[in-house]
C-alpha cells in the first residue's frame, strides 16, 4: 500500500512538472506596475500573431508574439487604452494582425453580411416550408377527390361481372 501510495505521488508530481505553463507566464519578464498577465492577455486575444498564421497572440510561443506581448505590457503600463494598442500595431505591422478588423465600415461588413444572409435564407426557408405544406393540404383535397372519383368510375359493358367480381376480391386482399 505504501508502494503505491509513493508511485502515486510521483506519478503526480511528473504531471504537475510537465505542464505547460500560459505563454505569458514563459517570458519571466516583470510587469510594469498596474498590469496584469490578464491584461496583456485581454489584448492578445485580439490580435493574431504576425509570424504564425492564424494563431491569436494570447496563445502564440513564438519568439515574435513574445516580444509582442512584453511590448503589449510596456504599452499598457504607459496607459494606453487596448484599443491604442491594437491600433499602435496595426499601424506597424499591417491590418492582418487585429482580429476584428479595425475600419468601421469593414467592422460593419463583416458582421453585416452574415447577419443579412441568415436573414435572407431565413426567409427564403419559412416560404418554403409554407409552399409545402400548402401543397401537402392539396395533395390530401386530390387524393380524397380522385377516391371518391374512382369508386364511381363506369365499367365497360363488355367486361364479364365474373371477372370484375374476381378482380375486386383480388384487389381488397392487397389492402390487408
Amino acid at each position: 500500500m505504501a508502494r503505491g501510495l509513493i508511485l502515486a505521488a510521483l506519478v503526480g508530481l511528473v504531471a504537475l512538472s510537465s505542464a505547460p505553463l500560459p505563454a505569458a507566464a514563459q517570458s519571466g519578464d516583470t510587469l510594469p506596475p498596474g498590469v496584469t498577465w490578464d491584461d496583456v492577455n485581454r489584448v492578445g486575444r485580439q490580435m493574431f500573431c504576425d509570424v504564425c498564421e492564424g494563431i491569436p497572440l494570447d496563445e502564440c510561443e513564438s519568439i515574435a508574439c513574445v516580444q509582442w506581448r512584453e511590448e503589449i505590457a510596456r504599452q499598457l503600463g504607459e496607459g494606453r487604452t487596448d484599443d491604442e494598442v491594437i491600433d499602435y500595431f496595426v499601424e506597424r505591422y499591417g491590418s492582418e494582425v487585429a482580429a476584428i478588423p479595425r475600419d468601421p465600415l469593414d467592422r460593419f461588413i463583416a458582421f453585416a453580411v452574415p447577419a443579412a444572409l441568415v436573414a435572407v435564407f431565413g426567409v427564403i426557408g419559412l416560404f418554403q416550408v409554407r409552399r409545402l405544406r400548402q401543397r401537402g393540404h392539396r395533395a390530401g383535397e386530390v387524393a380524397r377527390r380522385s377516391a371518391v372519383r374512382l369508386q364511381q368510375r363506369p365499367v365497360p359493358a363488355d367486361v364479364d361481372d365474373d371477372i370484375l367480381t374476381r378482380l375486386e376480391q383480388e384487389l381488397e386482399g392487397l389492402d390487408q
